[in-house]
């Protein structure tokens, strides 16, 4: 009768092991996404940089999905309690594989956050050179031309002469 009990909820570690591992296999692809979008920034390629701006919010989007599952399944593993990964095995016990699964994933989230990082970096040392370019390009134009001619000082037409004197 125990067995019976306990089967559902070693289904459900499996899950959450399967579920960490699926988490791993986004947080590649989003960083594949930023390097895409660093390349397209480098290249100057407007479409790859907007399909890989696709690909990263989609990415990120799945992720957030994905670790919500993942937390529903350890609230009923711990009877609705919220609980942290790394704190499993204290509800469950010993989980083969939970250790160097929460490991991977922890290095996996650890490179998206150094390539998030250097992303913004590119994305904001493009925009500052986009700024210095328009800026460059705007202080080049010279003022419009007047519809008329400018005033031209009058030549000496003659001298008034006093007679008088």
């Amino acid at each position: 009768m125990e067995e019976l009990a306990e089967a559902p909820s070693r289904d459900l570690v499996a899950d959450v092991l399967q579920s960490v591992s699926g988490e791993r296999r986004l947080l590649r692809e989003l960083r594949a996404a930023l390097d895409r979008q660093r390349r397209g920034v480098a290249a100057g390629d407007a479409a790859a940089i907007e399909v890989a701006s696709r690909a990263v919010a989609s990415a990120v989007l799945t992720l957030d999905n994905a670790r919500r599952r993942r937390e529903q399944m350890m609230r009923v593993l711990s009877d609705g309690a919220d609980i942290r990964l790394e704190h499993l095995d204290r509800v469950t016990g010993p989980i083969e594989g939970l250790a160097e699964a929460r490991a991977a994933l922890r290095v996996e989230a650890e490179a998206v956050i150094a390539d998030l990082a250097l992303t913004q970096d590119v994305l904001q040392g493009a925009l500052r050179a986009g700024d210095a370019w328009l800026q460059s390009l705007f202080a080049s134009v010279s003022a419009p031309a007047a519809s008329y001619a400018p005033a031209v000082a009058a030549a000496p037409a003659g001298q008034l002469v006093n007679r008088r004197a």
